[in-house]
């Protein structure tokens, strides 16, 4: 029995969450931040009933040979003290983990050793403020949680979700600084159709498909591979 884990969510298969392979998600309960448009607000407080992981193991060894990998998501994973003994086990049954993260906690990351890493990226390392964290070293926990991603290559990708009012274009000139060295960003539209830890961000209207190219064009004049999603 692995000790130190609250999952809250599980997807059985997914086709579009790891790169190339078919896996299996887990939503594990909590977060060191509170973003208003965070889409699982039950994930994130806690509200849902923990899945006994000895289910989950039961599954991955029946679909042996089909599911290739584990996403472990969130919420957000690093959190839980059985983070690195999951990943082992997951090792052991012969699949491949994926991390979905913060990066507040770049000490996880590290002792996890993940085969492959999405680093989410909220704004400017120096305004984390915007997001009610107990932090109050934010950019140097950040700044560590990107070395790693830099030193995965190909294996590492950074996301940043375009929401007015937390992100803005002079958040993307610091960030293409910052993440010189990265192999691949992602820039996500925001959705205010989906349900949100602040359900006033519903009213919130998103950026404009070419005020993303703008973004996406200064991440490419910054050497850096970058893509919307």
């Amino acid at each position: 029995m692995i000790k130190g884990l609250n999952i809250s969510g599980w997807q059985k298969t997914s086709f579009i969450d790891f790169p190339a392979a078919i896996s299996s998600v887990l939503f594990l309960s909590g977060c060191n931040l509170r973003c208003p448009y965070c889409h699982n607000p039950g994930i994130v407080l806690g509200l849902f009933e923990p899945i006994p992981i000895e289910e989950i193991l039961k599954h991955l060894v029946k679909r042996k040979g089909i599911i290739e990998g584990v996403v472990i998501s969130g919420g957000e994973p690093t959190l839980h003290l059985g983070l690195k003994n999951l990943c082992e086990e997951l090792r052991g049954l012969g699949v491949r983990v994926k991390i979905d993260t913060n990066g507040l906690e770049p000490e996880a990351i590290a002792e996890c050793a993940p085969d492959y890493l999405a680093l989410d990226i909220k704004t400017s390392l120096g305004k984390y403020s915007r997001l009610k964290t107990a932090y109050a070293d934010c950019t140097d926990r950040l700044r560590r949680s990107i070395d790693i991603a830099k030193a995965m290559g190909k294996d590492a990708e950074v996301r940043i979700t375009a929401v007015p009012g937390v992100v803005a274009g002079d958040d993307i000139d610091d960030l293409c600084i910052e993440q010189s060295g990265i192999d691949k960003v992602f820039i996500q539209q925001f959705d205010p159709s989906k349900p949100m830890l602040d359900p006033t961000y519903s009213s919130v209207t998103p950026y404009t498909p070419q005020e993303l190219e703008s973004w996406r064009a200064k991440f490419l004049d910054a050497g850096i591979e970058c893509r919307i999603r």
